[in-house]
């Protein structure tokens, strides 16, 4: 039986609350800039690591941090407190090849199947206010 959200989940919304979003991602082909409101999970992951330590003398993320963000994400997803993201508003883009890349009326998506959640938005902003000491 849960009792609430847990201390990492908790760190995980204060920390998308007080970062802008929007987040440039890139690979050999294309360079892209993700929405306001649309976070990079790798990056704010590896933020994360960085001040909580889980990040090991090699520069690397630890396997215990990798699973236990992983867990606190897909918990805060099934508790409908973050939107997985499948198709991925953009701000801009730069591509040689325009791998996965959705012309819709509204703008451009990048178009990210996968089961792992990697571009996520927060549902109720209200969420991130409640007090977790109750």
């Amino acid at each position: 039986m849960s009792r609430g959200i847990g201390h990492l989940q908790q760190a995980i919304l204060d920390t998308l609350a007080a970062r802008p979003g929007g987040d440039e991602i890139e690979n050999r082909y294309s360079r892209a800039w993700l929405a306001d409101d649309v976070h990079d999970l790798r990056t704010v992951s590896h933020e994360m690591a960085q001040v909580m330590g889980g990040i090991s003398h090699q520069h690397f993320h630890t396997g215990a941090w990798q699973a236990s963000f992983s867990r606190a994400v897909a918990g805060l997803v099934r508790r409908k407190m973050l939107e997985s993201l499948s198709l991925v508003p953009l701000r801009d883009f730069e591509a040689d090849y325009p791998v996965r890349i959705e012309y819709l009326s509204d703008g451009e998506y990048l178009n990210w199947t996968s089961r792992q959640c990697r571009f996520a938005r927060v549902k109720d902003v209200s969420v991130m206010k409640t007090d977790n000491n109750t």
